[in-house]
């Protein structure tokens, strides 16, 4: 495969972009030899990026923390034109509880990133990937270095952070039905610094300011519609009124990109060893705004996971189907918000881009009934008591959780109160006022995660319920759990 040496590590890392080079990183702080294939990119326009307020919490979890230098300037309002109505939303002063998403600099984001994963012992290797197999149970990576020359490196396991490239793990990517094209390009800006997103009858756009002093407007479109960018650009924008934000002027440059929602069968792939993260193992639609946090997130659950299954063997399946549920499941949860998004702009309901992308929306769940503190309990309908993985103290462990059919993240505890127990100590009790008495916590947290269990459809009357024993309880990892982006998504709400 080479002609030289190869470079030996205990977890190769391909791709060296915020999922990738905080995976590195990570592993790298838990004491494993990491080698971190990078093949930096020329400057290239990026949609707009941001990151959520819970990003700076995530990475603090970790001993990470987000410059302030990777923010772009914070635009005083957000406009939202959909469905027919313009809605003004205001920014909240900086560290104000909620404040929301803010843009970022992907340029800067990328460097820091691989700069904390530099300065945690990383080695980075400036090439690309051009052939992975599983040489003696290790898997084995050719590099394509910019210097010149082929070089192997191995580790036990690789991870792919190739993004959509999927330089290891594309074969079994699934997607929704519909491909979707964005078309950025930079303008020069007009009197309102606010974002902006707005509908039109074939696709969405997108404006924020950049840091050039220039706006970025990207307009999201099916890509059946996008095959001369150029044209099509013009006759989108054409369609929104833009005035007040951007002077879009012909001649400018354009960059067309797919920007399609997907998910790939097996974010593990045990025989070759290998551990997709960000958008090589699923991607959001870009109306979440939430790609670059989800790229993060993923790269440092992969990072424990892969901890437990090196460090603890046995527990290596609990560990990857964590991981794999997890990326599975944020892409599933995403394609019904965006969905019911996409769902309310009844105006063009009969246009071909709002009808593909509206059908990802499930019936809304009925409304959970009010649980009285002498209300007969019981459990809801197929509502089972599983052993999965959650993560915990930075490993992947056993315990059991909730899972309710249709709702795509398991329950494992709310604050302090372990919702498994708590739900059998309802069902034994019979009535909420007696679960309160009887469940060994503070009053006041019990009554609390009582609601949420009612609230969630956990728990309904018992005159409703299908099942009055308790759930069903088994075992295993048939089913994997499905937590929100958070440090310890499994075990919160």
């Amino acid at each position: 495969m080479t002609g030289g040496a190869t470079l030996a590590a205990d977890v190769v890392v391909a791709g060296g972009g915020p999922a990738g080079a905080l995976a590195a990183r990570q592993l790298a702080v838990f004491g494993f030899r990491v080698v971190l294939v990078h093949s930096p990119l020329r400057r290239r326009q990026h949609l707009g990026e941001s990151l959520s307020a819970s990003a700076p919490r995530l990475l603090a979890s970790y001993g990470l923390t987000l410059p302030e230098s990777v923010y772009a300037p914070r635009p005083g309002n957000h406009f939202v034109r959909w469905g027919g109505r313009e809605d003004r939303i205001p920014v909240q002063p900086e560290g104000g509880r909620g404040e929301g998403q803010r843009l970022v600099r992907r340029d800067r984001l990328d460097a820091w990133a691989l700069a904390a994963a530099r300065g945690s012992g990383v080695r980075i290797v400036e090439g690309s990937v051009a052939e992975a197999a599983i040489h003696s149970g290790r898997a084995r990576l050719t590099v394509r270095r910019r210097a010149g020359g082929d070089m192997g490196v191995e580790g036990t396991y690789a991870v792919d952070a190739t993004g959509r490239r999927g330089a290891l793990s594309r074969s079994d990517r699934k997607n929704p039905g519909f491909r979707t094209t964005a078309i950025t390009g930079h303008f020069p800006p007009g009197p309102r610094e606010a974002t902006l997103i707005a509908s039109f009858a074939d696709g969405w756009v997108w404006s924020a300011p950049v840091v050039d002093g220039r706006r970025d407007v990207t307009v999201m479109l099916d890509a059946a519609t996008a095959r001369d960018p150029e044209r099509a650009f013009r006759a989108a924008v054409r369609r929104v009124d833009l005035r007040d934000f951007a002077e879009v002027k012909a001649g400018a440059a354009l960059r067309a990109a797919d920007v399609t929602p997907y998910v790939v069968g097996r974010a593990v792939d045990r025989e070759a060893r290998t551990v997709a993260v960000g958008d090589a193992a699923s991607a959001l639609d870009p109306l979440t705004g939430l790609g670059a946090m989800k790229a993060m997130d993923s790269g440092l659950t992969a990072a424990v996971a892969l901890r437990t299954a090196l460090e603890r063997p046995d527990h290596a399946e609990l560990a990857f189907g964590f991981h794999e549920a997890k990326e599975r499941g944020l892409a599933e949860e995403s394609a019904v918000r965006t969905g019911a998004f996409y769902a309310e702009e009844r105006r063009f309901a009969d246009r071909p881009f709002w009808r593909r992308r509206s059908r990802q929306i499930a019936q809304p769940p009925a409304p959970a009934l009010r649980i009285e503190p002498d209300t007969p309990l019981g459990p809801a309908p197929g509502v089972e008591i599983r052993t999965r993985g959650i993560l915990e103290n930075d490993w992947i462990v056993p315990a059991e959780v909730l899972i309710l059919p249709g709702r795509h993240r398991p329950a494992h505890r709310l604050g302090r109160i372990a919702l498994p127990e708590l739900f059998r100590s309802a069902i034994a009790a019979g009535t909420a006022a007696r679960a309160v008495e009887a469940f060994p916590a503070p009053e006041r947290a019990t009554r609390a995660a009582l609601t949420w269990l009612a609230r969630e459809g956990f728990l309904i009357p018992r005159h409703t319920s299908a099942n009055a024993c308790g759930g069903r309880q088994s075992g295993g990892n048939q089913r994997r759990s499905v937590p929100r982006i958070s440090r310890n998504a499994s075990s919160r709400q």
